[in-house]
C-alpha cells in the first residue's frame, strides 16, 4: 500500500514538473526577452542619415518625405551625420546619404547608399520581404572609441616629386567622427602642420565642402576657389593627393574632384601607381593603436616633427625610464621607421608643454638651436634627458 502511494506521488510530481516546464517555455517564448533572439526580419522603420548642404542628401530627404506620406505603415527616422554621432557610429555609417531598413528591435536588415529613389526603396522592401535580411555593410564603431582613430593623409615632397603618407589622429572632440569627412577636412588644413621637407598638396584657401558616392565613384567637392587651379600643375597635385588619401580606405577606388561645374577625370588606384614614395617616416605602427586621450594636437605634431622633437629634451624625470628626448614620451621607433605610440605623454603635462614650446618657436620662425635654448632656459635647474643638440 505504501509502495502504491509512493508510486502515485512520484507520478503526480513528475506530471507537475512537466507541466511547469512546458508553461515556463511558453511564458519565455512570448516574453520580450525571447523576442530579442527571434531574428525578426520584418521592416519596422526606414531611417536616413544625411549631411546638411549635401545635394544628394537633400534629394534623398525629399524621397523619404514622399515615402512617409505614401506609406505611413512604417516609422521614419531622420539622423544628421554631423550631429547624431552615436547613431552614426552604432550603425557604422561610412557615406551619405545612407538609408537603413530596421526591424522592431532597431537591428539593421539592409541599406541603400546610392541613387536613392522611391522605386529603389520599394524594390529593397520587396527584396527584404522575399529573401530576408542581408549582413550590414558598415563597420560598427563604439560611440566613444576605446582607441584613437587615425587617417593616412598624403603630403607632397618637392625634392622627389612624389607624395608621402602621413598618419594623423582624428580629433575626438569634434562632432564629426566620420573618417572620410575627417580625412578630407584635415588634408585641406595640413599645410601649417608639416615639417619643412614636406608641402601641402592643397593650395591655400581651398576648403573641403562634401564627399559623396555617385555610381560607385567617390566624389569630393571643393570650394569654388579651386576652379582657379583646374588644369594646372597645382590642381593636378591636389586631385592626386585627395585620391591617394581616400584610396587608403577600404572599398574606395575611383575618385573624382568637383568644384561648381568643373569635374576632374576619375582617378583610379592604377592611375596613381608609383606616385607615393611609401615612406614610413610619418606612419604609425598599425598593430599598436593609441588609447583614447585628449592630447591629439601634440601627438599629431610628434608624428610630423619626430626628427625635431628628438633633439628636444624632456624634464619630467623620464630619463630614468630610458627616454632620450621629448619624442620618446609619445612614440618608440620601430626598426622599419614606423612609430609605435606610447601613453606616457598622455598623462604628463611637462611632455605636452615642451612640445608646445617647440611648436610656438617654429611659428615664430626660430631655428632648432634657438628653440632648444629657450626650452633649456625654461627648465633650468631640472634634470633633463640626455638629448643631443640640434645641428642647426
Amino acid at each position: 500500500m505504501n509502495r502504491t502511494r509512493i508510486w502515485r506521488w512520484r507520478m503526480a510530481l513528475t506530471t507537475f514538473l512537466i507541466l511547469l516546464a512546458a508553461g515556463g517555455f511558453m511564458l519565455f517564448k512570448t516574453s520580450p526577452l525571447a523576442k530579442q533572439g527571434t531574428g525578426d526580419t520584418q521592416v519596422s522603420s526606414i531611417t536616413i542619415f544625411a549631411l546638411k548642404g549635401c545635394g544628394g542628401c537633400s534629394k534623398a530627404m525629399g524621397v523619404m518625405e514622399q515615402m512617409e506620406a505614401a506609406s505611413p505603415a512604417y516609422r521614419y527616422q531622420y539622423f544628421s551625420i554631423s550631429e547624431d554621432t552615436e547613431a552614426v557610429n552604432r550603425y557604422g555609417i561610412a557615406e551619405h546619404p545612407t538609408i537603413l531598413f530596421l526591424n522592431a528591435q532597431e537591428e539593421e536588415l539592409g541599406r541603400l547608399t546610392e541613387d536613392i529613389s522611391s522605386d529603389r526603396i520599394l524594390r529593397e522592401l520587396e527584396d527584404l520581404g522575399a529573401n530576408g535580411a542581408r549582413p550590414p555593410k558598415g563597420t560598427i564603431l563604439s560611440a566613444i572609441p576605446s582607441t584613437m582613430p587615425s587617417v593616412t593623409l598624403h603630403a607632397y615632397d618637392p625634392h622627389s616629386g612624389l607624395f608621402t603618407p602621413v598618419s594623423q589622429y582624428v580629433q575626438t572632440d569634434t562632432s564629426v567622427r566620420y573618417p572620410k569627412v575627417s580625412a578630407m577636412t584635415m588634408l585641406t588644413q595640413l599645410g601649417d602642420l608639416l615639417p619643412p621637407e614636406l608641402e601641402s598638396a592643397i593650395p591655400d584657401g581651398i576648403t573641403f565642402v562634401e564627399i559623396r558616392t555617385e555610381h560607385g565613384v567617390t566624389v569630393v567637392e571643393l570650394s569654388p576657389s579651386f576652379r582657379a587651379f583646374t588644369d594646372s600643375e597645382e590642381g593636378n597635385r591636389a586631385e592626386q593627393a585627395i585620391a591617394l588619401t581616400l584610396q587608403t580606405f577600404e572599398g574606395v577606388n575611383g575618385v573624382q574632384v568637383v568644384s561648381g561645374a568643373y569635374r576632374s577625370d576619375i582617378l583610379y588606384a592604377e592611375n596613381l601607381a608609383g606616385r607615393s614614395d611609401e615612406k614610413s617616416d610619418y606612419l604609425l605602427n598599425p598593430d599598436t593603436p593609441l588609447p583614447h586621450m585628449s592630447s591629439v594636437k601634440e601627438y599629431n605634431a610628434a608624428i610630423l616633427h619626430a626628427s625635431h622633437l628628438a633633439v628636444m629634451p624632456c624634464f619630467c624625470g623620464c630619463g630614468e625610464a630610458g627616454h632620450s628626448s621629448n619624442l620618446n614620451c609619445y612614440y618608440a621607433q620601430e626598426d622599419d621607421g614606423r612609430l609605435t605610440p606610447t601613453t606616457h605623454a598622455k598623462f604628463c603635462q611637462t611632455c605636452l608643454d615642451v612640445t608646445n614650446m617647440y611648436l610656438e618657436g617654429r611659428q615664430q620662425g626660430l631655428s632648432l638651436k634657438e628653440i632648444r635654448q629657450s626650452v633649456d632656459q625654461a627648465y633650468q635647474g631640472i634634470e633633463p634627458t640626455n638629448t643631443p643638440l640640434p645641428l642647426n
